[in-house]
């Protein structure tokens, strides 16, 4: 496939030039969360992963070069999105990435067998707060009108084997809320990790592995830093290698 983006489109270049992304110009794009989730996830041999909001299919495609023979679902709402992701999986050469369009609601009834790991990047805002975005793809992706926290975990909780695992990056401020609606669904917090943005600041999201069916203790890890002298810091610079 060429590598030329259209007019509407830009062509990021990642890791070593081993990661090649199109994006449109003015739809929602990517930020460093996916990159940061991605490393976060443990996927053993011959698990079967689901990316939900999986937008021009970043985190499958980031994945698949470290995991070429696992199974990699992506699930986009957005028609755009998914056209893109389906083209970026093309153009990475991905034969283990499938993408998929629709609601997540409506996909997980298609489905034939449960997943082991369910991964996503969601929807941060809640509905009717902050400043609205006037774009409509950066508005789907960024507020809860689509896809709510309770949402997420109730797809989830149906969609993962017993003792699967569900990865989330989300913001500090809520984390309260995230482990309610896990404990809710059945689908209890194992592992946290907060991200600074610098050493010297409070955390503005936070990493979660949650485990279906997994008990009620919780491993706390070491703080992820994300900037250091102004630049990323040897351990997130490491992720783009």
């Amino acid at each position: 496939m060429r590598e030329h983006p259209a007019p509407d489109e830009t062509l990021t270049i990642l890791c070593q030039k081993k990661l090649k992304l199109l994006q449109k110009r003015r739809a929602y794009r990517f930020s460093l969360d996916p990159i940061l989730l991605a490393n976060f996830i443990v996927l053993k041999k011959q698990e079967r992963m689901l990316d939900i909001g999986t937008g021009c299919g970043i985190i499958p495609i980031y994945m698949s070069k470290q995991y070429p023979d696992n199974s990699l679902v992506g699930v986009e709402i957005q028609k755009t999105l998914f056209n893109l992701a389906v083209k970026n999986v093309r153009l990475n050469g991905c034969e283990n990435v499938q993408i998929l369009h629709g609601n997540i609601s409506s996909v997980a009834r298609t489905f034939n067998e449960p997943f082991h790991v369910v991964v996503s990047n969601p929807p941060y805002v809640k509905r009717h707060s902050g400043r609205e975005s006037p774009q409509h793809s950066r508005h789907l992706a960024r507020y809860e009108s689509s896809l709510d926290l309770n949402t997420l975990f109730a797809i989830s909780a149906s969609l993962l084997y017993t003792k699967g695992r569900l990865y989330i990056i989300y913001p500090a401020k809520r984390l309260a809320e995230l482990v309610s609606a896990a404990t809710a669904h059945g689908i209890e917090p194992r592992r946290l990790r907060l991200i600074h943005p610098r050493g010297h600041e409070p955390a503005n999201l936070f990493l979660v592995e949650c485990m279906k069916g997994g008990g009620a203790e919780l491993k706390v890890e070491r703080p992820l830093y994300i900037y250091g002298d102004g630049e990323y810091t040897d351990e997130v610079a490491s992720y783009y290698t």
